[in-house]
C-alpha cells in the first residue's frame, strides 16, 4: 500500500522514537537500520526491505478495531494505528493518526472516504494553484474544461475548442439555488477595453462601464468603438445579435440594431438605426427616431423632432423645448422641428407641420391588383397641409358612437340599448345620423304654423365668434338661446340646451317649417284655383253678355234701317 511521503515519515519517526527509547544510550547517538547495514545518516531509524526485487516487504503498524483504537488511554500526539473494521455506524477502516486532540483518517490514493487528498480539515492558508487547474478527471478533455485562477483574479472555466465544430459543452450550472447571484463592480474602474473583442457569442459584464452584453456579434459592435462611434455606453445593455448600445443607459434587444448618441433609449426588433434619440422607444424594423421622449414602432417609421432639451432640477429630468412625437405603422413620418406630431397607420405623414395628428388606413394596398403595393409610395401617403391639423383617411367610412351600445344584435347577448351616433359612408361627404323609425318612440306631431311663428320671433342674421376675424369668419344663423326657447321643449321632454344647436334638430325644425310653408302654399294654390275658376266663369258670362248685347245692337241697326224709309215718306 502506498502512503504519501509526509505520512510515511511520521510513521517512521514514531517507530524510531520507540526503538531509541529502548536502546542503550550509546546506540541512541547513531542511526539504526532494519534490513540494511548502512542506514541513512540523517535518519534515526532506516527501515529497508531486504529483498525488494524478489520479496518486497513493508512496515506494519499496530492493528486495532475502532473500539480498541478508541479505548487507548491518553494517546500521545503522533500515535499511529491501523483500524481494521468499518462499522455501519462508525468510521472507515484505514490508517489513523492522533493529532493531539482527535484521531484523523489518513487518505490513500483513490480514497473516497475519510479524506480528499487535500486533507479533511479547515485550511489555515491560501490554496495556490500555481498555474494549475481544478479538473474533473484525467482525460485531455477534462483538463481543458478545468477551472483556473490567475494571479490577477481572472477565473476561467474551459478552454478554446479543439475544433471549430467541437461540442465540448463547457459551462457553469447553478442548480436548486435559494440564494441570489450578485456581481459587484465599480463603474469607471478597470480596463476600458473588453477582455474579449471581435466576433463571437458570449456573455459579458463589463466592469468599467457597468454594462451587460449577452448574445453575439459578427463584427466590432461589442468593442469599445464601432465605425468610429462609441459601442459601449455606461450602464447599457445589449441582448441578441449585432446590437450596439453605445450610449449611457441605452438598451437593445433583437438583431442588428444600432444606437449612437441615444442616451436612455430602448430599442427592440431588427435593423433599427438611430442617432440623437434621447429616452425614447423604438420597436419593430428599420425605424429611426430622433429627438426627446419619442415613440416609434412598426416598419420604416420615422420621428424627426427637436433635439434641444435642458435639465430641470425641480422636475428631476430633461425637459425638451418642444413636446415629443409618435409614429406607428408602416412608412409613417412624424416630422417637425417643433415636435408634437403623431402619425398612425400606412404612410401617414405630417409633412413638416407641427401639432398634427394623422391617421391612415391601408386602402392603397387593397385597391392594387393582387395586393401588390404600388411602387410610388407618395401616392399612398396621407399628408397634413397646415399646422395643428387633424387628418384622416378611411376609405371604408367612419363611425362614431355616443352610446355604450354599438350594435343592436350582439350574438348570444342581450342588446345594451340602441346604438346612437353618426356615420360617414365610404365615398360620402356628409355625416349620416340614425333616423330609423323602428328605433324611435314617443313620437309627437308638430304644429308647423307654430314653428313658423316661433321662427319669425327669432333673432336671425350674421355674426362672428368672439376673437375670430370679422373679415374671414362671419356666419349666418340663429342664436342657441332663441332656438332653445322656441324648440327646447315639446311637451314630453327637453331637446338640446341654451348654448348649442344640434344639427339634426336644426334640420328637423327646418323640415317642419318647410312642411308648414308648403301646406300654406297648397292652401293658397287651392284658393287661387277657385278664384281662377270664378274669374273664368265671370269672364265667360261677360262674353255671353257682350255677345247678346252685340246681337241686340245688330237687330236695332237692322230695325232702324227698315224704319228709316218709312219715316222719310
Amino acid at each position: 500500500m502506498y502512503y504519501p511521503y509526509i505520512q510515511l515519515k511520521a510513521l517512521l519517526l514514531a517507530t524510531a522514537a520507540a526503538l531509541l527509547l529502548a536502546a542503550p544510550t550509546a546506540l541512541r547517538a547513531q542511526s539504526v537500520g532494519i534490513g540494511t547495514t548502512t542506514p541513512a545518516s540523517s535518519a534515526v531509524l532506516d527501515v529497508t526491505s531486504p529483498n525488494p526485487g524478489t520479496a518486497p516487504q513493508g512496515f506494519l503498524p499496530p492493528r486495532l478495531t475502532q473500539v480498541q483504537r478508541e479505548a487507548i488511554q491518553q494517546p500521545a500526539a503522533g500515535l499511529l494505528v491501523y483500524q481494521t473494521d468499518s462499522p455501519a455506524t462508525g468510521t472507515a477502516a484505514g490508517l489513523y493518526l492522533y493529532g493531539g486532540s482527535s484521531w484523523s483518517l489518513l487518505p490513500t490514493s483513490g480514497s473516497t472516504t475519510g479524506g480528499d487528498n487535500l486533507g479533511n480539515h479547515t485550511a489555515t492558508q491560501n490554496l495556490n494553484l500555481n498555474g494549475n487547474k481544478l479538473v474533473g478527471g484525467t482525460t485531455a478533455r477534462a483538463t481543458r474544461g478545468g477551472l483556473s485562477l490567475n494571479g490577477n483574479g481572472l477565473l476561467t472555466v474551459g478552454a478554446t475548442r479543439v475544433n471549430a465544430d467541437s461540442t465540448t459543452r463547457y459551462g457553469v450550472r447553478l442548480l436548486d439555488m435559494d440564494q441570489d447571484v450578485v456581481i459587484t463592480s465599480d463603474q469607471g474602474k478597470g480596463n476600458t477595453t473588453p477582455a474579449v473583442t471581435g466576433a463571437g457569442d458570449r456573455l459579458m459584464w463589463l466592469s468599467y462601464y457597468s454594462a451587460f452584453r449577452a448574445g453575439g456579434v459578427t463584427g466590432d459592435r461589442w468593442n469599445t468603438t464601432s465605425s468610429n462611434s462609441a459601442a459601449i455606453g455606461q450602464y447599457s445593455a445589449a441582448f441578441g445579435l449585432d446590437n450596439q448600445a453605445g450610449s449611457t443607459y441605452s438598451t437593445a434587444f433583437g438583431w442588428n440594431n444600432r444606437m449612437r448618441n441615444c442616451e436612455g433609449t430602448l430599442v427592440t426588433g431588427i435593423n433599427n438605426d438611430m442617432a440623437q434619440s434621447f429616452y425614447g422607444v423604438a420597436m419593430g424594423g428599420r425605424n429611426s427616431p430622433k429627438g426627446w421622449y419619442n415613440l416609434v414602432g412598426g416598419y420604416q417609421c420615422k420621428v424627426l423632432s427637436s433635439t434641444v432639451a435642458n435639465y430641470s432640477a425641480a422636475v428631476g429630468a430633461y425637459v425638451p423645448n418642444w413636446p415629443p412625437s409618435l409614429a406607428f405603422g408602416q412608412g409613417s413620418y412624424s416630422r417637425s422641428s417643433r415636435g408634437n406630431t403623431y402619425t398612425l397607420g400606412y404612410y401617414a405623414r405630417t409633412n413638416g407641420y407641427f401639432g398634427c395628428f394623422v391617421l391612415a388606413d391601408m386602402s392603397p394596398l387593397a385597391i392594387t391588383p393582387s395586393n401588390i403595393p404600388p411602387t410610388d409610395r407618395a401616392q399612398d401617403s396621407v399628408y397634413c397641409n397646415n399646422y395643428n391639423q387633424f387628418t384622416a383617411r378611411f376609405a371604408g367610412g367612419y363611425r362614431l358612437f355616443t352610446t355604450v351600445a354599438t350594435r343592436d344584435d350582439p350574438a348570444g347577448l342581450s342588446p345594451l340599448g340602441t346604438p346612437v351616433g353618426v356615420q360617414l359612408f365610404a365615398g360620402g361627404n356628409a355625416w349620416q345620423t340614425l333616423s330609423d323609425s323602428t328605433k324611435k318612440e314617443r313620437r309627437v306631431l308638430a304644429d308647423g304654423n307654430q314653428f313658423l311663428a316661433r321662427i319669425n320671433r327669432m333673432r336671425l342674421g350674421s355674426w362672428n365668434y368672439i376673437g375670430q376675424s370679422p373679415d374671414t369668419m362671419r356666419h349666418y344663423g340663429p342664436m342657441a338661446q332663441d332656438f332653445y326657447a322656441a324648440f327646447g321643449h315639446d311637451g314630453v321632454g327637453r331637446s338640446g340646451n341654451a348654448t348649442t344647436i344640434n344639427q339634426a334638430d336644426f334640420d328637423g325644425v327646418n323640415l317642419i317649417a318647410i312642411q308648414a310653408l308648403y301646406r300654406q302654399v297648397l292652401a293658397l294654390k287651392a284658393e287661387n284655383d277657385k278664384l281662377r275658376q270664378q274669374t273664368l266663369k265671370a269672364q265667360q258670362n261677360q262674353q255671353r253678355t257682350e255677345a247678346s248685347t252685340a246681337s241686340l245692337e245688330e237687330r236695332l241697326r237692322r230695325l232702324e234701317g227698315l224704319l228709316a224709309p218709312q219715316a222719310q215718306r
